[in-house]
């Protein structure tokens, strides 16, 4: 699904919870490899349905730089350990990024994901 896709969020609904977490990643998904790549432009995030101001942006640790693309049909998206698509998953905290984007690091399910591709719109008449 994801493979050889560069810059998607995936947005994951977390089963019992009126949580969403979810995560960008600007690497390319190779389902045919895994192991780390570089990365300083990679987060994770968690929208608060009843405060959207109460709302978590997480980025990965300057010192860390990591992310995790995997995309193996065992587990869906990954990203280094803080939160995975499978039956059950597991938040580690704050290991890889700067904050927590959840309350508790106890296993969880989720009740569905997407994954969006994000597509840099090109304006001939802009310059960055």
């Amino acid at each position: 699904m994801c493979h050889g896709h560069a810059g998607t969020i995936v947005v994951v609904k977390v089963a019992g919870t009126d949580e969403i977490v979810g995560s960008y990643n600007p690497l390319a998904w190779n389902k045919l490899k895994s192991g780390f790549k570089e990365t300083n432009n990679s987060f994770i995030f968690s929208l608060k349905n009843d405060n959207i101001k109460n709302s978590i942006l997480s980025r990965v640790k300057p010192s860390d730089r990591l992310h995790y693309p995997m995309d193996r049909n065992m587990y869906g998206p990954w990203f280094v350990f803080d939160f995975a698509q499978e039956k059950q998953c597991q938040y580690h905290g704050i290991f890889y990024y700067e904050k927590s984007i959840r309350a508790t690091d106890e296993l969880f399910s989720i009740v569905d994901y997407e994954v969006f591709k994000v597509i840099k719109e090109q304006n001939p008449n802009c310059a960055i």
